[in-house]
């Protein structure tokens, strides 16, 4: 059968038009990154999420050999960052440093300007950081169940800290209350810094900050920590338990730090920045400046498998939003 003379060339000008897209695409991998990139916090400086998210991009910046510039757009529950990266170019310098309130915005808020999903790529997964149950010294207390008796004894409420409605720090304390029964009054601050000076000073008696946010003032005996709400205890404090061998596994609550670009960046940089991510955690003098901090790494889990740990997260907190009767803003 013989083609037509035009459809003959059309077909070899698709066919080099396409191995010219391919051996670009393979080329810009090759040679990414070239120039500084930038990675979104979606907090202030100086938190969890922030310092972590430093620490990985200072060993990464020496494996990539470009800058890793950290811009903080704190706000909206973390939206305005999201949106921000959803919104970049697909090119890979411009990420976002991913945590908990991706499984927590699309229960939060009515509409977003973006869809997490579909508009967010995982990247990596950094570490996890547990949330702890702290107190007051003040109410000497030394044990979770202890608090649970004196909460019960106590004709007038105690005072439970978070750093505002729908927060880590809010939710965290959602799933503890419902699980121990723990009654108390909520009292939301502009931020988890404000909300743990207020146990601090014993403006109010609990919280349940992620462990990084608060081992200095634990270490400092200005807080007690009675529990910590993960599934295995932490190196950081060896000694006290976690939710799950008191016997409160619905308590469960944990966060993480991780990397998500926007959706479409070419796999092949998405794969280099895997393995980067990968190589870097491994680094000895990392691994012990993030155990110090309370956080465990997570150098094994894939792009995928992050996908998916988000997406698991995501069902969770919608549960624990909708159990505590959070309204959708």
């Amino acid at each position: 059968m013989k083609i037509p003379k035009r459809l003959f060339f059309s077909l070899i000008t698709q066919t080099f038009l396409s191995l010219v897209c391919c051996l670009s695409i393979s080329v810009f991998a090759a040679s990414y990154p070239d120039r500084p990139m930038k990675w979104i916090v979606p907090y202030p400086p100086g938190g969890t999420t922030d310092v972590i998210a430093r620490n990985i991009a200072q060993n990464m910046s020496e494996q990539l050999g470009q800058p890793i510039v950290i811009e903080n757009k704190p706000g909206a529950g973390g939206q305005i960052a999201m949106n921000y990266v959803a919104k970049a170019p697909a090119d890979g310098y411009t990420l976002l440093v991913s945590d908990a309130s991706l499984a927590t915005v699309q229960s939060l808020y009515k509409s977003l300007p973006f869809n997490p999903q579909a508009d967010l790529a995982a990247v990596s997964l950094f570490v996890t950081v547990p949330h702890i149950v702290v107190v007051n010294p003040a109410l000497k207390v030394s044990s979770l169940n202890e608090l649970i008796r004196l909460n019960k004894q106590q004709a007038e409420k105690m005072v439970f800290s978070s750093g505002g409605l729908g927060s880590p720090l809010h939710l965290a304390g959602e799933s503890l209350k419902f699980a121990t029964g723990l009654d108390w009054l909520h009292v939301p601050y502009k931020g988890a810094g404000p909300a743990i000076f207020a146990v601090v000073s014993n403006e109010a008696q609990i919280a349940t900050p992620s462990l990084p946010a608060v081992l200095a003032q634990i270490q400092g005996k200005k807080l007690d920590a009675l529990a910590i709400m993960g599934d295995k205890r932490s190196p950081a404090l060896p000694n006290v338990p976690t939710v799950l061998e008191l016997g409160y596994p619905k308590a469960t609550a944990i966060g993480w730090v991780g990397l998500h670009a926007p959706a479409g960046v070419d796999a092949e940089v998405l794969s280099k920045l895997a393995v980067v991510t990968k190589r870097s955690l491994k680094n000895p003098l990392l691994q012990s400046r993030l155990q110090e901090q309370g956080a465990t790494i997570s150098s094994d889990i894939n792009s995928g498998e992050y996908a998916k740990f988000v997406g698991i997260q995501s069902a969770h907190w919608n549960q624990v939003v909708k159990s505590a009767g959070i309204q959708a803003e």
